[in-house]
């Protein structure tokens, strides 16, 4: 092997190794601060209650911040928002995904299927859960919101976790989840709440 050659292989050693180390290491900067204690409890004839979070929770995502709230409207109507938020500054803890979490609380995933919500223009891809619970019939819509757009898919939020390492962007992420009850009624109620209640919580988020 001449001289050159071996500098060259050297060269890309030491390269791949200080790369692999800020991706190690490197904590990007984080989007910014979110609060959520000023959320609004109603929205229009939606009335909300603040439903409570364990400190187990808590502990175990570690988000930067937190809130779950029960809504109902005149017609009696209820409607379950949950949402976090995920800091890049975190050591640990992030989202996790429904896909284990939902089993693991004793509801039984019936159906899932992919929806699009069309809202101002913009087109956010959520994953809709049918789920069982006994004679109980829920269902459950949500999906990641990340620096590289809005997703359902656990393998393609793990792929915009990977491009926001590899271009040291903040990783931060947000996990935003309603819950109904799977009857017309009650899903026709969804798409007007949602309407309402998207474009408050896009607005708390720094990204």
């Amino acid at each position: 092997m001449d001289k050159k050659a071996f500098y060259l292989i050297i060269g890309i050693v030491l390269v791949v190794f200080v790369f692999t180390m800020l991706l190690t290491y490197f904590r990007p900067v984080s989007a910014g601060d979110v609060n959520f204690d000023d959320f609004p409890m109603e929205f229009g004839q939606w009335k909300g209650k603040k439903e409570n979070i364990t400190q187990t929770v808590i502990d175990m995502l570690n988000p930067m911040d937190i809130t779950s709230i029960s809504y109902v409207n005149d017609e009696g109507i209820n409607i379950h928002l949950f949402f976090d938020y995920f800091s890049s500054d975190a050591s640990f803890g992030g989202p996790h995904s429904p896909r284990n979490c939902v089993p693991g609380s004793g509801w039984i995933i019936e159906n899932t299927y992919e929806k699009n919500i069309e809202l101002n223009g913009r087109i956010i891809h959520s994953g809709v859960f049918e789920l069982r619970f006994e004679k109980s019939l829920s269902v459950m819509e949500f999906w990641y919101v990340t620096h590289f757009g809005e997703t359902a898919n656990d393998y393609r939020f793990k792929l915009y976790e990977l491009l926001s390492a590899l271009t040291f962007s903040p990783r931060d992420v947000a996990f935003i989840r309603f819950v109904t009850s799977n009857d017309p009624k009650s899903l026709e109620a969804l798409k007007e709440f949602q309407s309402l209640v998207i474009p408050e919580i896009y607005n708390q988020l720094p990204f």
